[in-house]
């Protein structure tokens, strides 16, 4: 077993989004080390107190974010693996893991604490056997009480393992950072804000810059972009995915102008915003109204029209195929997974290719 330094941290995000992650994640002053299968792992650079931790629970990527407590190996595919989960539980040092967590929330000296496991590839027990076992070994060494519901918990516990190796952490946050309290409302197709968030960050969104939504849907992406300082504005063919937006929007604090509207015939000036960021239909969540290539064709001469020249577009659809500008051209592809496909979120600039 081996214990790591209070200055090790991982992220968990979406499957695809992790290279975005880890650009963030740099960004918030952390060293990114290893990317691995929707996890990225960073080091904090010297000692872990309130006014470095603070900043990094605003990572926007990222589903949650957590403290490295331990790697184990060894950790077998059959019923016997539960009783060396058990014992290596046991074992953990998980009280300065609880301190420097104090140091953003009051918890208990004794907490209630959760247990959450993911595991990669078929085994002869349960994430419910594997839960079991880990609370069984920290109850017994730390005399904490475990609770299964996440939402009652002043901690968890996060378990993942991969073939024979697994890796142990405690959330950071008080709830997992894609819990955004905005977002009341939704809508079909409506976006997790990681995911929202991760389209900014591939436009590299600046403060101040004027960023479109024009299918905002629930209006995630709307928020997020507000969040980060942008002058943000979209609509919806729906009405009810503009109330929907308008009340997520207002949830999180921020003046979003929302419109009903065709997004094929915008009203909006010729050249009008910086940037453009959509979680376009795709046919299955939200259904498309007529033919859908040539959907795709109005809607992509409509976004070219109000850009600026210069200006980016970020969009996130399962048909890439059918994006088609006359003076933008591909920088980025990102394939992730949503819904249970495979959409890809596509960059486009004045320069550049995939």
């Amino acid at each position: 077993m081996t214990t790591l330094s209070a200055t090790a941290l991982f992220a968990v995000t979406s499957r695809g989004l992790e290279e975005i992650c880890a650009r963030e994640m740099a960004r918030f002053g952390l060293t990114v080390g290893e990317i691995a299968y929707r996890r990225v792992h960073a080091q904090a650079s010297g000692e872990l107190r309130p006014q470095h931790l603070r900043p990094l629970l605003a990572l926007s990527t990222a589903d949650d974010l957590f403290l490295e407590v331990s790697r184990w190996s060894g950790i077998s595919h059959t019923r016997a693996a539960l009783e060396t989960l058990r014992e290596l539980a046991e074992q953990l040092a998980l009280r300065p893991a609880l301190a420097v967590c104090t140091q953003l929330r009051p918890i208990d000296r004794r907490p209630l604490f959760s247990v959450t496991a993911n595991f990669v590839g078929r085994r002869n027990y349960s994430s419910e056997d594997i839960k079991t076992a880990l609370a069984v070994g920290i109850e017994a060494s730390t005399g904490w009480v475990y609770t299964p519901d996440d939402r009652e918990a002043g901690l968890n516990v996060r378990l993942f393992i991969e073939h024979e190796n697994a890796l142990v952490g405690v959330r950071l946050a008080a709830t997992p950072l894609h819990r955004r309290s905005y977002k009341e409302e939704q809508r079909p197709g409506s976006l997790k804000p990681p995911v929202a968030a991760a389209l900014l960050e591939m436009l590299a969104l600046q403060v101040g810059e004027r960023l479109l939504d024009p299918c905002c849907g629930a209006g995630t992406i709307l928020a997020e972009a507000a969040r980060r300082g942008a002058s943000a504005q979209g609509g919806d063919i729906d009405a009810e995915a503009v109330a929907a937006s308008r009340s997520n929007t207002e949830n999180a604090g921020v003046s979003v102008p929302i419109e009903l509207w065709d997004a094929r015939s915008l009203p909006l000036a010729d050249g009008s915003v910086d940037c453009i960021a959509c979680n376009l239909p795709w046919d299955r969540q939200v259904a498309i109204d007529g033919d859908e290539a040539e959907f795709y064709a109005q809607l992509c001469a409509e976004m070219e029209r109000v850009l600026v020249p210069g200006g980016r577009v970020a969009l996130l659809t399962s048909k890439p195929e059918l994006l088609t500008f006359e003076g933008l051209v591909c920088q980025e592809q990102v394939e992730i997974s949503l819904f249970g496909q495979r959409p890809l979120i596509t960059l486009y600039g004045s320069k550049g290719d995939c």
